[in-house]
């Protein structure tokens, strides 16, 4: 992971040619990379700056090209700018493919849905050219931006002020990798209009209807140096809370987690805090950590060191003594049904894959063995909330080789910053979940 900063670093800013030089000498094996080019000034200028760096050649590794552009079909020039894409990778002898959001668009949330098709489609182009990676423009701006984004709402300040990771692994196997993020938009177009090329502006990129350009328009600036503070510190962070949950965590049955808790107190509270945020998200099943109120109030009982019980993110959090009970909690564990040869997701923490001829269901059920000296509350949220298998009979089903249930890292599954790569794996490894590949770079 040599292109996370290091400890005591800090990148300045760099020309798109020598982002691209330093991104390419970082990627540890040969690489076929698919590019997720728009047509716009960012994308652009990455292509054409991978496309002269890797023809050039002078790296450690052989690295290949391959391009795919989204349409998500919400302006009537978007199939257009899609096809001028193509014509240029077409003469720069890129494989290209344009991938089209179809199907009817949400009237709410369109924003958050766009994106999730947009790395689901080119996640889908990347699969087509067994690209090992995506690659994508986003720049210092948008990092700028991102930050002021998320400055408000994240419970912790470091996890919005660090802001998008230089890698990110989407969907637990394919890594998304950023070469600009500490390049200008500005001198990204200086080189496009040295060379004479053109790019497409997309009117959305001023439109107060989104929040990005709004916060363009009037959230205050952050500095690149305090970005890459915030990325360190997390880094930091995540590594000790990694060492924490071996130390202190122990799992089982099922996605029941035991946490022993020592005198450390203040020394390693923030390292606490950040490695419990995390583990409640994934027993809960949820796909972000805790507000910071709720983990304000589960630190606060904590520090006062008397037993306690409360429900955070769909976890049931129980303390006697000195030992810390995590488990999810019996309520709303809903009923899916799966049909042969189907794969899905029960309650956040479980991927079912059906590979039996009859289709089945999942609901609450007990977990396979539970120790009659756990108290009990936590004993009665184990009668409930393990996955149980049911056919269409409604007889149990077992385990195995035709149905399998695998633990899920829910608060990662979708994206994992590279910055949290310990982190994931420490509690992968506790509750049984496969660890994340390796990052490339």
């Amino acid at each position: 992971m040599s292109a996370v900063l290091a400890a005591g670093s800090s990148l300045p800013e760099r020309s798109p040619e020598a982002a691209i030089q330093d991104f390419l000498l970082s990627l540890n094996r040969p690489m076929r990379l698919l590019v997720a080019v728009s047509g716009g000034s960012d994308s652009l200028g990455l292509l054409l700056s991978l496309k002269r760096a890797i023809d050039g050649q002078t790296y450690a590794h052989r690295h290949s090209l391959s391009a795919a552009t989204i349409d998500h079909g919400l302006r009537p020039e978007a199939a257009d700018e899609a096809e001028q894409v193509a014509i240029l990778c077409r003469e720069l002898g890129v494989p290209h493919r344009i991938e089209r959001w179809t199907g009817e668009k949400p009237t709410t949330g369109l924003s958050a849905a766009a994106r999730e098709a947009r790395y689901r489609l080119l996640a889908h182009a990347a699969d087509t050219y067994d690209a090992d990676a995506i690659v994508t423009g986003h720049t210092l701006d948008d990092q700028i931006e991102t930050v002021a984004m998320r400055a408000g709402r994240s419970a912790d300040a470091v996890l919005g002020l660090s802001g998008m990771a230089p890698a990110t692994l989407y969907a637990g196997r394919l890594w998304i990798l950023r070469p600009f993020l500490h390049t200008r938009r500005a001198a990204i177009r200086s080189s496009l209009e040295a060379s004479g090329r053109a790019w497409i502006d997309d009117p959305s990129n001023d439109d107060p209807h989104y929040e990005r350009v709004r916060t363009r328009r009037t959230a205050p600036r952050v500095d690149a140096a305090t970005i890459d503070a915030a990325a360190r510190q997390r880094i930091s962070l995540s590594g000790q809370a990694a060492v924490w949950l071996r130390r202190h965590a122990i799992a089982g049955p099922g996605m029941l987690v035991r946490v022993s808790l020592d005198a450390s107190g203040d020394s390693e509270k923030e390292v606490r805090d950040h490695a419990l945020g995390a583990l409640v998200a994934v027993l809960g099943g949820k796909p972000h950590r805790p507000g910071a109120d709720s983990l304000a109030r589960l630190s606060r009982n904590l520090d006062e060191g008397t037993d306690f019980r409360l429900t955070l993110s769909g976890a049931l959090i129980l303390r006697r003594r000195d030992r810390l009970y995590l488990v999810r909690e019996r309520r709303g564990l809903l009923p899916l049904s799966y049909l042969p040869g189907a794969i899905g997701v029960w309650d956040g923490r479980y991927t079912i894959l059906n590979l039996s001829d009859a289709e089945i269901t999942v609901t609450g059920g007990p977990a396979p063995t539970i120790d009659p000296a756990l108290p009990g509350s936590i004993r009665s949220a184990l009668q409930g909330n393990a996955p149980q298998i049911i056919d269409i009979d409604g007889i149990s089903y077992q385990q195995g080789a035709l149905v399998t249930v695998v633990p899920r890292l829910s608060l990662y599954a979708d994206f994992m910053p590279c910055f949290d790569q310990l982190l994931a794996d420490a509690m992968a490894k506790l509750i049984g979940a496969e660890p994340s590949p390796r990052c490339p770079i």
